[in-house]
């Protein structure tokens, strides 16, 4: 491939008095060119191999009016589809592959009632992981702080949660900012892991603006991402995200004044239904048992996995969609009168 691009060098630059001028010195490149290009044509063809990525999703099937999940499909009751075209499922499983969860603890204001019963209820959790999940713990306002990388040790995990509970913060929310800090974090999970980050927080958010960065915003980093950005990181992690959500009378006082103080609500159930994960609501009486079943509902999901049957180039956004077959819901009427949902990611990036 070299001398061919010598060739053409060669030729291009020179002009045909001087191309004249130099033939008895370049007869021998040109027969050395001809002999290799023979060689080459002679060859025999070679075949190219290009292995097709395996994308992973985790999927929860609930029965919509008692919320209970069905957890006796296998890969057959699944139609899956990536941009329209069918696709063949060739990895499934259920509560095989490890935990990597991280724990984001919100420190503002609206928070400071219930942030005692949630890191309560987080160390409660710690009892529903397996040996081999692994932990984080993330702080969240205008920005994120690690209090505790990702771990399988269970001391270290709750010291992180027992010091987050008695943080605080006077600074806002700017969600979409601390979701690109946290899948930063996720991203760091061991391989081969489902990757979780669990939001224990009141639902609420700032907008992000010069105004609000001046006012409740003064430690967050220069540039804040914007929410397309921070949705588009996620979608590239693989992440799953989830919450438990307590709304105490604070946060409900400055929902009243979201004109005043820029609060918004449902911020993370944008980024939890793009990625199909469960969303909860709690007291901090029933925080606990709300968590753990939070943690169970994650753990009960359906990992499966194909290999996508069409080409695309780099970087593009392919849709998947994700259902129950409908041989599956005529064999089970029950399941198909109560009506059933199918949560899963919106998609992922090549």
């Amino acid at each position: 491939m070299r001398l061919i691009i010598i060739r053409r060098v060669v030729v291009s630059c020179l002009s045909i008095r001087e191309l004249m001028r130099a033939a008895p010195f370049l007869l021998p490149l040109l027969l050395l060119l001809a002999q290799v290009g023979r060689a080459q044509s002679s060859a025999p063809p070679q075949t190219i191999r290009v292995d097709t990525q395996l994308v992973l999703l985790d999927a929860l099937v609930q029965i919509k009016k008692t919320g209970l999940t069905v957890d006796t499909l296998s890969a057959k009751d699944f139609l899956l589809t990536e941009d329209g075209v069918p696709q063949t499922i060739t990895y499934f499983s259920r509560d095989q592959l490890p935990l990597s969860v991280v724990l984001l603890f919100d420190m503002t204001e609206t928070v400071h009632a219930a942030l005692g019963p949630l890191a309560k209820a987080g160390l409660e959790v710690l009892g529903h992981l397996k040996p081999e999940d692994e932990v984080a713990v993330m702080i969240f306002s205008s920005r994120t702080e690690l209090l505790q990388g990702f771990t399988t040790n269970r001391p270290d995990a709750a010291y992180a949660i027992k010091t987050a509970s008695w943080m605080a913060d006077v600074e806002g929310t700017f969600l979409d900012e601390d979701m690109f800090e946290g899948v930063e974090q996720v991203l760091k999970a061991k391989p081969g892991s489902r990757r979780v980050l669990l939001w224990l927080t009141d639902g609420t958010a700032n907008q992000e603006n010069a105004f609000t960065k001046a006012t409740i915003g003064q430690h967050a980093a220069a540039r804040l991402h914007s929410q397309p950005e921070a949705m588009m990181r996620l979608l590239q992690s693989g992440a799953v995200v989830s919450a438990l959500i307590d709304r105490t009378a604070e946060t409900n006082r400055a929902i009243m004044d979201s004109g005043i103080n820029g609060t918004r609500l449902g911020d993370v159930d944008h980024y939890s239904r793009a990625t199909g994960g469960p969303v909860l609501s709690t007291s901090s009486k029933e925080a606990a048992d709300r968590l753990s079943l939070l943690i169970d509902q994650l753990r009960s999901r359906y990992t499966l996995g194909y290999k996508p049957t069409a080409a695309a180039p780099q970087g593009k956004f392919c849709k998947i969609g994700l259902q129950l077959t409908p041989e599956f819901l005529r064999e089970h009427p029950e399941l198909r009168k109560q009506g059933v949902s199918v949560l899963t990611r919106s998609g992922y990036y090549r």
